[in-house]
């Protein structure tokens, strides 16, 4: 039997990445069932929605550990290594452990590539086989799961998930979930099965009629922000995060979380804390364990979640944020008014061929002074000048300086030889432009 160190493990699943995304369950079921149906013997959390899923995946795990459950999550993609993909009991999975994960998950990767399932088995399909052997080897009560596109033929929904979680539906991956944002929501609300607890923050009137009728269809209760959970205050702390009071209706007596502190500074995280609240006590409800409304504020107090509107330094100030699509991005340019106002805004910009570049472009445009177009460590990003054609065949308003720089490291560094004590330098477009930035 083939035994995989760490940095083997690294480069065979890197080779994976070649066959690409091929929505489908078939080859994950046929995987898991060779390794005995190890996600039939725990319980799930399932999040889906375009944007805020990892933070809201991490937040709902430490809440859910702090209150006394042994549990874990699974997110995607990873920042700097495969490691972080997978968590449980408090730490990321050790390299090591990671390494006999898929040492033991191999001969049944051959034997699933060997029936020729619509082509071998992608990377994404065995991080999830491991996950899912991973709950089961480790007793875990519950592990919580991040889609990875859309939801129905995404290989987390495998499991039959007793909570599910969507945070909101705005237009991806078009060419595979739909044209239209009801499209995508009917992809996402199918993980969604029989007698689940479901929870959302969307307001839209589309996803929330697909949700009604898939919670319907499958005899599951649906519990709406602004409805079954509130946020009735919510103060920003400047580059530290914010203090959040949430208040829940779905539990008797009404809960009531009070100044709850979280060092993520986005102005989309309380929203996800919100979620990842009510996450955690329909879970906890459901398991019958008791909340602890203490445990649960030290240990959201010390959640890190790297690359969502990070603050890397402070002097020049440097922001780095995973954005990649339209929606992402526009809501990282709010950010970036709502927390520095007038401050002159360095941006340094690279982003995936198949993403929905010209949008994204246009509004970074909107907000920076000097634009650096740059490429990220992967063959799939679009290189500086394809960048720079775009930007100029486009009708956006154009900064007063563009640069175009190979790398994210010389960008950055080329960033912060020009910066002024008060300027902003922010990463954006891509989770691949953080690699070796964030730690």
């Amino acid at each position: 039997m083939r035994k995989f160190t760490y940095p083997q493990a690294v480069k065979y699943l890197d080779r994976c990445m070649v066959f690409g995304i091929k929505p489908g369950l078939e080859r994950i079921n046929s995987i898991l069932e060779f390794l005995g149906n190890p996600h039939k013997k725990t319980d799930f959390i399932h999040v889906v929605g375009t944007n805020g899923k990892t933070s809201t995946a991490i937040m709902t795990a430490n809440i859910l550990w702090a209150c006394g459950i042994k549990c874990a999550y699974h997110i995607s993609p990873h920042i700097t290594e495969y490691t972080e993909r997978l968590w449980y009991c408090g730490r990321n999975i050790s390299r090591s452990r990671f390494a006999e994960l898929l040492t033991e998950l191999f001969p049944f990767i051959e034997k699933v590539n060997s029936l020729d399932i619509g082509g071998p088995i992608t990377q994404f399909e065995i991080i999830a086989a491991m996950a899912f052997k991973l709950a089961y080897d480790e007793k875990l009560q519950v592990m919580v799961l991040e889609a990875g596109l859309g939801g129905r033929w995404d290989a987390t929904n495998a499991a039959d998930s007793k909570v599910v979680g969507l945070t909101g539906v705005s237009l991806e991956h078009t060419a595979v979930l739909g044209k239209t944002v009801r499209e995508i929501a009917v992809e996402k609300s199918k993980v969604i099965k029989r007698d689940a607890l479901v929870a959302t923050t969307s307001r839209d009137k589309k996803v929330l009629d697909v949700l009604g009728k898939q919670a319907l269809q499958t005899g599951s209760s649906l519990y709406l922000f602004g409805k079954d959970f509130f946020i009735t205050s919510c103060e920003k702390k400047y580059l530290e995060g914010w203090k959040v009071t949430v208040r829940t209706s779905i539990s008797s007596p009404v809960l009531t979380y009070d100044h709850i502190f979280i060092g993520l500074t986005g102005n989309y995280q309380p929203q996800n804390l919100a979620l990842s609240l009510v996450l955690s006590e329909l879970y906890l409800g459901y398991a019958a364990v008791k909340i602890d409304i203490n445990r649960i504020k030290r240990a959201l107090a010390k959640v890190r979640v790297p690359g969502r509107f990070e603050v890397l330094g402070r002097n020049p100030v440097v922001v780095a944020d995973t954005s990649h699509n339209p929606q992402g991005v526009l809501n990282f340019v709010k950010n970036i008014k709502e927390n520095f106002g007038r401050k002159k805004i360095i941006a340094i910009f690279s982003v995936l061929k198949d993403k929905d570049y010209k949008k994204m472009l246009s509004c970074i445009t909107g907000v920076a002074e000097v634009l650096i177009l740059t490429s990220s460590n992967t063959q799939r990003s679009l290189s500086p000048d394809n960048l720079e054609k775009v930007l100029y065949e486009s009708n956006a308003r154009l900064p007063e300086k563009i640069f175009k720089i190979n790398t994210i490291a010389d960008s950055l560094n080329y960033a912060l030889k020009i910066a002024g004590s008060n300027d902003i330098i922010c990463i954006t477009g891509s989770i691949t432009n953080l690699e070796g930035i964030v730690s």
